[in-house]
């Protein structure tokens, strides 16, 4: 989450939903911007993941931060259950069993995802530190029967939402950068090599600098399709009847911001949708 007073905006960052593609931009129109991002204790619920916090908890242990949602224009990025489900998984693989999810064999691959569904069965409502990327959309939007967040934009529109806020505070921004990507390599092999190469530079260069020669890299050595695609993932049956049965509200939600989404995107064209609440 990114809350700027300065521009009167929240921005409520939904696992697994383009989130650090933005976060990573918007944090830079504020000097003074709250950020709630990464992973550590939290003296009353353990270990949390402080980027993702469900707006519940938000509530009941970061009321400051949650009095925003009041105040503030909000914003959420959202994106189609059955295709962040995939994403969700190769970023569970790689981030708790640093393993990319293109280099395991399908038949291993399988068995570990009806694994971590069965795991995900007993905390869906309430997920872990370690299960939050499968946190449903719906508990960054609404907190009970209420709808929290104003603005719901469809993954697919995340450009026009970077440039709209660009426009709005002021800020150089770079509309097609994405960050964290899930994508399979054309070569499996350089795996190993390409994440360790990754992750030295990302700690050492600066993060624009990063980011370019990152998307350049992977505009050669990676395919079209996402990791999840091409292992073969959403095209088992289980997964498919899981997202039906667990996600049905955000198969709903998903569906509401793609309707909405034309008048959100002239707006933002337009400049007419101010940032603030009167």
């Amino acid at each position: 989450m990114i809350i700027s007073p300065l521009h009167r905006f929240v921005f409520v960052h939904v696992p697994k939903c383009a989130g650090t593609s933005v976060r990573t931009q918007i944090a830079a129109c504020d000097p003074d911007h709250i950020a709630m991002a990464l992973p550590g204790p939290h003296p009353e619920l353990g270990r949390i993941d402080y980027g993702h916090v469900p707006l519940s908890q938000l509530r009941q242990y970061f009321p400051e931060n949650y009095a925003y949602l009041h105040d503030l224009s909000s914003f959420a990025i959202l994106r189609d259950p059955l295709s962040r489900f995939g994403s969700s998984l190769r970023q569970t693989l790689w981030r708790y069993e640093r393993t990319p999810m293109t280099l395991i064999d399908p038949e291993t691959l399988r068995a570990r995802t009806l694994e971590i569904m069965d795991d995900l069965v007993a905390e869906i409502d309430a997920p872990s530190a370690r299960m939050i990327f499968f946190a449903r959309q719906s508990s960054f939007v609404f907190d009970g029967p209420d709808r929290m967040v104003d603005h719901l934009v469809p993954i697919e529109h995340v450009g026009a939402f970077i440039a709209y806020l660009s426009q709005k505070t002021g800020t150089p921004m770079d509309a097609d950068r994405r960050s964290n990507q899930n994508v399979d390599l054309r070569a499996k092999w350089m795996g190993p090599l390409a994440f360790r190469v990754n992750g030295f530079l990302r700690k050492r260069l600066p993060q624009g600098l990063h980011t370019r020669i990152k998307d350049a890299a992977l505009g050669v050595l990676a395919t079209r399709t996402s990791a999840a695609e091409s292992s073969g993932v959403l095209d088992m049956p289980e997964v498919h009847a899981f997202v039906d049965e667990y996600y049905a509200d955000d198969v709903a939600l998903y569906r509401q911001a793609r309707a909405e989404a034309p008048e959100l995107l002239s707006r933002f064209a337009d400049g007419s949708l101010p940032l603030g609440k009167a």
